[in-house]
């Protein structure tokens, strides 16, 4: 950094008044590569060797150290990059480690070739014996790499992101993290035992996260303080048991390629908040034994993809009554048959307190009044609170579910209509506020807002 001084020509170098530890926080943002580089600056030095953080991507470094070597090999760069690695491990001087980041593509190379496991598993190491808190591995389509028993019994770690590599099952080793808070898994093979052996080992664990663990039939949550589950479990082709006992906010997305696919929630006693982002389109009954299943949740959303596949199989299911007190949908756009589930679901949430619906677009098919929805009777008896945002325009059905909502939510207090991307124009807001008003209210304190 350097500042004029007094109006002249000259400069005052404030760089070099910096204290040695704003600099070494400044490099901890740094990939480590363009950390490794200022030591080309005098001011800079070797204080790169003291960063807490270790940030290594493979793309990153053959993008700047071999961009335009076209005879080199995909083993060639891994074995620089490798070769790189090694140095910085050899010359770091901090006593702990914060963070550790490795990401590294597919590796096209000989997989006979143990060096390269051997090298990964030396730098596990390294960073498991000064104390890291963070570890961020991505090892796409590297499935021969075992997590080594130095990371499964690591005291000092917080945070475990794992992408492409494989999960043993090992009866004989206690696995073991006591300070883990947050575990992500996305693209991890391994078996039924391997997945819960590594989640029951982490008796302090707060939040889990599973994404692409296709071959995973039963899950076991069994830490009681795990809070937070996110599963993404997009190619199924077998049934799934999930039980998570003590887990209060599910986050769930499921398709499945097999007739006899199911998911079965048997024991989540605890939840209170459930979104589901994505259903099976065409395997409609264990979505209804889903839905029975949690319906003693507070909070239910279910995203535009889940909305989707519910619309597709609304003549296949039952809704159960349910007992959520807050529900948020998310629908694309409006038709009546959409229209027709919001209600449906509306219906069977007989303790609902506080709608919003979230549509994407408008759409011409919105333009459609379904006299028969109109003269239908829903049982709202505890909403008071319904928010309606669109994007794309405020259509016929729109103004049909405002009505329904209005007409039947007896101790409704409050209805917010917002746009969110496209405003209404003066005209088309005016023409709104009168259509709304002549609406029938079946609660005296109801309340129309336009924001």
């Amino acid at each position: 950094m350097m500042i004029r001084l007094n109006g002249s020509n000259g400069f005052e170098d404030r760089l070099s008044e910096m204290p040695d530890d704003l600099i070494v926080h400044i490099l901890s943002f740094m990939p480590t590569l363009d950390a490794v580089k200022t030591m080309l600056l005098r001011r800079f030095g070797n204080l790169w060797t003291l960063v807490p953080t270790l940030w290594f991507d493979f793309d990153l470094y053959d993008r700047i150290c071999l961009p335009d070597d076209e005879e080199a090999t995909y083993y060639d760069v891994f074995t620089s990059f490798a070769r790189f690695v090694r140095n910085v491990l050899l010359l770091h001087r901090s006593p702990t480690i914060d963070s550790f980041f490795l990401f590294i593509k597919p590796l096209e190379i000989r997989f006979e070739d143990r060096r390269i496991i051997h090298d990964i598993q030396m730098w596990l190491r390294f960073v498991t014996d000064r104390q890291v808190k963070d570890i961020d591995f991505c090892f796409d389509g590297f499935d021969e790499l075992a997590l080594p028993r130095c990371v499964i019994t690591s005291q000092s770690l917080i945070k475990l992101t794992l992408t492409g590599c494989t999960l043993e099952h090992r009866p004989h080793v206690d696995v073991h993290m006591g300070s883990l808070r947050e575990l992500s898994l996305s693209d991890v093979k391994g078996s039924n035992e391997a997945f819960n052996q590594l989640i029951s080992g982490c008796p302090n664990l707060r939040e889990v996260k599973i994404d692409g663990a296709d071959e995973l039939c039963v899950l076991n949550v069994t830490p009681p303080s795990v809070r937070k589950l996110c599963l993404n479990l997009q190619n199924l082709d077998h049934s799934f048991t999930l039980s998570c006992p003590d887990v209060r906010i599910l986050d769930v997305a499921v398709s499945c390629r097999h007739e006899s696919f199911m998911v079965d929630a048997v024991a989540v006693s605890s939840l209170q908040v459930v979104h589901v982002a994505d259903l099976p389109y065409d395997n409609f009954s264990p979505v209804e034994t889903f839905m029975r299943q949690i319906r003693n949740v507070d909070v239910f959303t279910l995203s535009s993809n889940a909305f989707e596949s519910l619309r597709w199989g609304k003549m296949k299911i039952n809704f159960p009554r349910n007992r959520w007190k807050r529900m948020v949908l998310q629908p694309c756009m409006y038709d009546e048959k959409r229209l027709q589930l919001t209600l449906e679901l509306v219906k069977s949430s007989v303790k609902l307190e506080e709608l919003i619906i979230d549509t994407e677009y408008a759409c011409g098919i919105g333009t459609y009044e379904s006299p028969e929805l109109s003269t239908t009777t829903y049982e709202m008896p505890l909403l008071k609170n319904v928010t309606i945002r669109h994007r794309g325009g405020f259509s016929k059905l729109h103004l049909q579910l405002v009505e329904l909502l209005l007409g039947n939510a007896i101790v409704l207090e409050k209805l917010v209509i917002t746009s969110q991307k496209n405003p209404l124009k003066a005209v088309d807001e005016i023409n709104l506020v009168k259509q709304v008003s002549t609406f029938r209210r079946a609660s005296a304190n109801a309340r129309v807002i336009f924001a």
